[in-house]
């Protein structure tokens, strides 16, 4: 039954055959539940949970380095480059952050204490004890942390023009408040009509309330008119020029309030404006965003993926209350926003 399990992940080791499970049992490394070694001959009863070590299968290496912020006797914060899993799941096993970090620092306990989605870069805490581990996943959990994101995009239908003429004003705390913007509909919630509004601001930001589904097995998000699950706050927006390319591009400042898979891809993407290099939201129908059952865009495997063209996404800056300290924690990413 070992055997059988092993042999039919899609994502498995070759080497992992039939001497390499002899071996596990022979270390006592196959155990129920409860602790109890077992031997090849045990007979194990229906419902049973198994435990045991897989082979991890080759995996591409992941570029890049986990670059250290800060560190102290609870806490590892780093920024992870994209193309990274921040956990093992399916066929990206020590190709991952957690893997790397405990590699690279050489802290076998270390653990996330939130995700970062795996082509999106930035700011990443990991805790280093499991007695710790708890207060700082709650932060997250009870949104108690504050997260703000640069998403570089296209310039949205309508902009070019004004941006260009406002350029002197636009900095990362937003335009000046007569610059008007086309703001397409259902940009703002589902049933937003097409509008101009200020340009967003700290003080009066751009609030996108949805109502975002993601289904196991679809691997876009999908939008529907329910009531708001997600919301996200346009804090600013600034022009970068890349050097390489005469096109300027347009980098968001953005705060999720809710944490949705994909949230801040599909907030882009219903502005007319991708992020850019991303695989799915780059390609996807309009229809595809409110129809559950059209048709994807079809993705490169993890394996065909050009490491040369990261999402232009990043985890910019982390802001809470140490739950040890009481003191305000403020963690930076190093990463330059505006390069794609």
């Amino acid at each position: 039954m070992v055997q059988h399990l092993i042999s039919t992940q899609q994502h498995h080791d070759p080497t992992d055959d039939h001497a390499a499970i002899m071996q596990r049992f022979s270390e006592g490394a196959v155990r129920l539940d409860d602790g109890r070694v077992l031997s090849p001959d045990d007979r194990v009863t229906a419902g049973s949970f198994i435990w045991f070590y897989r082979r991890p299968a080759p995996e591409r290496t992941v570029p890049g380095t986990l670059h250290e912020i800060y560190q102290d006797e609870r806490i590892l914060v780093v920024d992870k480059p994209p193309f990274m899993s921040t956990l093992p799941r399916g066929q990206h096993i020590t190709e991952t952050a957690v893997v790397r970090a405990r590699r690279q620092f050489g802290i076998d306990s270390l653990s996330p204490a939130h995700r970062l989605d795996r082509l999106t870069r930035g700011v990443l805490l990991f805790t280093k004890t499991q007695e710790v581990r708890g207060a700082y996943q709650r932060l997250f959990e009870q949104r108690k942390v504050t997260k703000t994101y640069e998403a570089v995009t296209p310039v949205p239908e309508g902009w070019g023009q004004r941006l260009n003429d406002a350029r002197g004003d636009l900095d990362g705390r937003g335009g000046p408040g007569d610059l008007l913007l086309p703001v397409p509909r259902n940009a703002l919630y589902a049933g937003s009509g097409a509008s101009e509004l200020q340009a967003p601001s700290n003080e009066q930001p751009w609030v996108l309330r949805h109502h975002m589904v993601k289904l196991r097995g679809r691997m876009a998000t999908y939008l529907t008119d329910g009531e708001p699950n997600a919301e996200t706050r346009v804090t600013g927006i600034r022009v970068a020029d890349d050097p390489l390319d005469p096109v300027p591009w347009v980098v968001w400042t953005l705060e999720p309030h809710s944490g949705r898979t994909h949230q801040l891809r599909v907030n882009m993407r219903l502005f007319g404006t991708p992020i850019a290099a991303d695989p799915l939201y780059g390609e996807l129908s309009d229809a595809a965003l409110w129809d559950v059952d059209s048709t994807l865009p079809f993705v490169p495997a993890v394996a065909d993926e050009d490491f040369g063209q990261p999402m232009g996404l990043t985890a910019t800056t982390m802001t809470f209350d140490d739950p040890f300290s009481g003191e305000t924690r403020n963690f930076r990413s190093s990463f330059i926003s505006g390069t794609v």
